[in-house]
C-alpha cells in the first residue's frame, strides 16, 4: 500500500475528484511541487506564482481567479527564521532563540496575510503548507531538547502558530505536509542530511549533478572517491511524497465541497464491533475473546463518529435481550449500547433492517456505509440498496478507512452536526407520539416556530451552513446543484440572496435546516432536511418569503425552477404545493406563481430571527 492510499483511503470514494487549474503560491521549492503535479495529474493546469518575504501578489483578473479550483501555498521557513540561525553557536546565545522565534511569528503573520490576497478579494479556497520540522532535535546538548534553544521545537511552534493564522481566515485550511514527511519517513526526501536546518526543502536528482556533471565542475568532475548519487545512499521516495501530497489535495477538495459525504454509519456486531459470537464466545463463567487490537480502535472510531455529526446505527442478527445482557463483555469500555441511536437487532434480514435505519435517518443509501464481516450480507445489502457502501472484510483496515477518508471529514463543526445524534433521537419520539393523534392535533401540539434569516455577504455567520445544506442534501434539493464558496461570492455579486431558516419544536431544535436561493424573482433553488419534512415547513416559508417581497418592493410575480434528479422526487412539487403553475414555453421545469399568495400554515410560528435585520431588496 503507497502512503497516498495508506493516508488517504479512497475506499469510500464513488464520484471523481475533477480538478481543472490550480494557483501554486510559493518559493523555489514550489517548483518540485509543479514538476511532480504535472506527472501526476496531466489533465490539471497549473500556474505558479514565485511568493517570498512579504511580496505584493500580481493581480489577477476576476475571470481567471474564479477559474482556480484551489491555490496553494507554500511559504519558506528560511524567509521566517532567516539565515541566522545556521551560525548555531549564535542561535545558542542567551535570548536568542527566543527572539528569533518572537520575529518569526511578527513575519508570518504578514506574510501568509500577503500569500492570501486572492482568498481575501474573491475568496479563492486556499490551503496552505506548514514546514517540515527537522528529523533530529537540533541542539547544542542533550539537555536542551525541547527547550526553546531547540530549533526543531521553534520550527513545531511556528507550524502551531500557522495552523493558528489560518483558521482566521475564511475558506482557508491547513495542508499539513509534515505529517505526510513523518508518515513516509523524511529520511527518504528532506535536505537536512546534507544542507541547513531552515531550508527545510526536498533533496534530489539535482543534488547529484552538482558535484557529478561538468556544467557544474568544470574543468573536471573527478574526485579521489566514487561519489555515489543519494538515492543510492539514502534511498529517494520523493514521488510518494508528491503522490500523497496531491492526494491530501484532492481530499481537502472533496471534503470542503461534501463530495460522497458520509452521513450514516450501520454497523453489524459479531466479529465486527468484538471478536467471535456474542452468543458463543461470550456466555457465563468463561474465557471472553480479547479486546486488544481492533476491537478498541472501532469503539473509539464509533465516538470520533459521533463527535463529528455521524449518525452511527447498528444491524445484527442477534437476540436484542442476549446483547444487551453481555455487551458488558463483548465492549467492556468507552461505548455502550445507547451511544447508538438507531439499533436492529433481531432476525430480520438485514437489508430490511437497513433500509428501515436509513429511513429513519432521513437519509439516502449513497449517504451511509454497512460495515459487515460478511461478505454475503454486505452483497445483499448492496443489492437491494443501490449506491449503499459497505467494507469490513478486513478488520485492520476499517477504522482507518472510517477515520482518514475525506468522506467522514467536515470542513466545520455546524451547531446542526453537533445536534445531529440528539436530534435523531427525538425525532423518533416525535414519530412515535405522532400515532396517538390525528394530523391536525399533532401538528397543533408540537408548538413548531420557524425563523428566517436573510443571507446577502459570504461574512454572515450562516453562510457555511447554508453552503454544507446546498451541497449535503440529496432528497429535498429542488436543482441538485452544487455550489463551492467562490461561486456563491459570484451569485451574491450579481444581486443573489440566500434564505435559511431555523426550525424548533416542543421535541428539539433542529437548527439551520434549510436554504433558499433567490435572485430578480427566482427561485433558483430550494434545499432542506428531511428531518422537518410533513410539517409544512416548507411551503410556508415559500409563501412567507412571497409576502414579504411583495409588501417590501410590490413584486408579485415569482419564478421557480426544479431539475429533476435521482434522488429529488420528494421535493420536485415543492412550487406546485405553493401554488405555482407551469410557464408557458419553458425548457424543463420552470414553474410562475403570482398573487394570491396562498397563507401560512396556521400551526406555525412564522417570522424574521429578531437578531438579524433585513435589507430591503
Amino acid at each position: 500500500m503507497d502512503a497516498a492510499e495508506f493516508l488517504f483511503p479512497t475506499d469510500l470514494s464513488v464520484t471523481g475528484t475533477k480538478i481543472g487549474k490550480v494557483l501554486l503560491i510559493g518559493s523555489c521549492m514550489a517548483e518540485a511541487y509543479l514538476k511532480y503535479f504535472k506527472e501526476i495529474a496531466p489533465d490539471t493546469v497549473f500556474d505558479w506564482v514565485m511568493f517570498n518575504n512579504v511580496a505584493e501578489l500580481p493581480d489577477i483578473e476576476e475571470a481567471q481567479l474564479r477559474s482556480y479550483d484551489f491555490q496553494y501555498i507554500q511559504l519558506s521557513l528560511r524567509y521566517v527564521v532567516m539565515d541566522e540561525v545556521v551560525n548555531f553557536s549564535g542561535f545558542l546565545a542567551d535570548g536568542m532563540a527566543e527572539a528569533i522565534f518572537d520575529r518569526g511569528r511578527q513575519i508570518l503573520r504578514p506574510m501568509l496575510d500577503a500569500a492570501l490576497k486572492h482568498n481575501k478579494s474573491h475568496n479563492v479556497p486556499a490551503f496552505v503548507a506548514n514546514f517540515f520540522v527537522p528529523q533530529v532535535p537540533v541542539v547544542g546538548a542533550l539537555d536542551q531538547i525541547g527547550s526553546a534553544k531547540d530549533f526543531t521545537a521553534i520550527v513545531r511552534r511556528l507550524n502551531d502558530e500557522l495552523a493558528n493564522l489560518v483558521r482566521q481566515y475564511k475558506n482557508v485550511y491547513l495542508a499539513d505536509v509534515d505529517a505526510i514527511g513523518n508518515s513516509i519517513g523524511k529520511r527518504y526526501f528532506l535536505e537536512d542530511v546534507i544542507g541547513f536546518y531552515s531550508h527545510s526543502a526536498y533533496w534530489g536528482p539535482v543534488y547529484d549533478a552538482f558535484d557529478l556533471s561538468p556544467t557544474y565542475n568544470a574543468p573536471s568532475t573527478r574526485r579521489i572517491d566514487h561519489l555515489p548519487s543519494m538515492d543510492e545512499v539514502y534511498g529517494s521516495h520523493a514521488d510518494q511524497l508528491f503522490k500523497a501530497i496531491w492526494r491530501q489535495l484532492e481530499c481537502l477538495v472533496r471534503t470542503i465541497n461534501q463530495i460522497d459525504m458520509v452521513k450514516l454509519v450501520i454497523f453489524d456486531l459479531d466479529d465486527t464491533m468484538w471478536r467471535g459470537q456474542i452468543a458463543e464466545h461470550y456466555g457465563d463463567g468463561g474465557e471472553w475473546p480479547v479486546f486488544h487490537g481492533w476491537p478498541v480502535g472501532i469503539w473509539e472510531a464509533v465516538q470520533h463518529l459521533r463527535a463529528r455529526g455521524i449518525i452511527v446505527a447498528i444491524c445484527s442478527k442477534n437476540e436484542e435481550t442476549l446483547v444487551r445482557a453481555r455487551w458488558p463483555r463483548a465492549v467492556p469500555m468507552w461505548l455502550t449500547l445507547e451511544d447508538f441511536p438507531l439499533r436492529e437487532i433481531n432476525w430480520n434480514p438485514k437489508a430490511e433492517n437497513v433500509a428501515s435505519i436509513i429511513k429513519a435517518a432521513s437519509v439516502t443509501p449513497k449517504s451511509a456505509v454497512f460495515v459487515d464481516d460478511n461478505p454475503v450480507e454486505r452483497e445483499s445489502v448492496r443489492a437491494a440498496l443501490p449506491g449503499i457502501r459497505t467494507i469490513g472484510s478486513n478488520p485492520h483496515v476499517t477504522r482507518r478507512i472510517l477515520l482518514w477518508s475525506a468522506e467522514t471529514q467536515l470542513a466545520f463543526r455546524s451547531q446542526e452536526s453537533a445536534k445531529r445524534e440528539e436530534s435523531i433521537r427525538q425525532l423518533q419520539l416525535r414519530e412515535s407520539d405522532r400515532g396517538a393523534l390525528s394530523r391536525e392535533e399533532f401538528l397543533q401540539s408540537l408548538g413548531c416556530t420557524v425563523f428566517i434569516k436573510h443571507i446577502q455577504s459570504s461574512n454572515h455567520p450562516d453562510f457555511a451552513r447554508s453552503l454544507e445544506l446546498l451541497n449535503k442534501t440529496n432528497q429535498f434539493n429542488t436543482t441538485g446543484v452544487r455550489w463551492s464558496a467562490a461561486q456563491l461570492e459570484t451569485f451574491f455579486n450579481i444581486g443573489g440572496e440566500i434564505f435559511t431558516f431555523q426550525v424548533s419544536d416542543k421535541y428539539t431544535d433542529y437548527g439551520i435546516v434549510g436554504v433558499i436561493l433567490y435572485r430578480d424573482g427566482t427561485f433558483a433553488q430550494f434545499a432542506m432536511s428531511c428531518r422537518v419534512l410533513g410539517l409544512e415547513v416548507e411551503t410556508s416559508v415559500v409563501h412567507f418569503i412571497m409576502s414579504h417581497l411583495h409588501t417590501a418592493v410590490g413584486r408579485t410575480e415569482f419564478v421557480a425552477r426544479v431539475f429533476e434528479t435521482e434522488a429529488n422526487m420528494v421535493c420536485r412539487d415543492i412550487f406546485i404545493r405553493c401554488g405555482f403553475a407551469p410557464a408557458a414555453g419553458a425548457v424543463g421545469l420552470q414553474l410562475r406563481g403570482a398573487d394570491p399568495i396562498p397563507p401560512i400554515a396556521a400551526h406555525l410560528s412564522l417570522g424574521f430571527a429578531p437578531e438579524v435585520a433585513l435589507a430591503a431588496e
